[in-house]
């Protein structure tokens, strides 16, 4: 039983990665609203995730929900914040507040349960913050 978990956490591991470093691809090439719906749909085929879904997670419950129903350990909430900021940062819909509002509550969540200060992390929600008090 134990096996299988560390399995999925694995294979949502690896699929996070491979999703984040083709967005970090082409955002480099400008393309980024390109990768978004790819995204969606590798999420969705692979994760059973969907951005939308995701989204209407209340923010009270995001992290637990994450962590409980879909397994994500810290390393793999910290790259779906990641994803969702890329998106965020390139998205101009109303979606955009939830997207920084989501990255925001898992950000300050690393923050709070890790030894490990990050400063990459700290900028991050520093920088979303700012976008949210505007």
């Amino acid at each position: 039983m134990e096996d299988h978990l560390e399995r999925q956490i694995d294979q949502l591991g690896r699929v996070l990665g491979k999703i984040l470093s083709g967005l970090i691809g082409l955002k480099g090439k400008g393309q980024v609203a390109n990768g978004i719906e790819l995204t969606n749909q590798t999420l969705k085929g692979e994760l059973d995730l969907d951005i939308q879904k995701l989204l209407d997670i209340p923010l009270d419950d995001f992290i637990n929900t994450l962590k409980t129903k879909k397994e994500f350990s810290n390393e793999n909430l910290e790259k779906l914040a990641d994803i969702l900021l890329l998106i965020a940062d390139d998205s101009q819909d109303k979606d955009r507040k939830k997207l920084y509002e989501k990255c925001l509550t898992i950000y300050e969540y690393l923050e709070r349960g890790e030894d490990i200060y990050s400063l990459e992390r700290q900028w991050k929600i520093k920088r979303i913050k700012k976008f949210l008090s505007t």
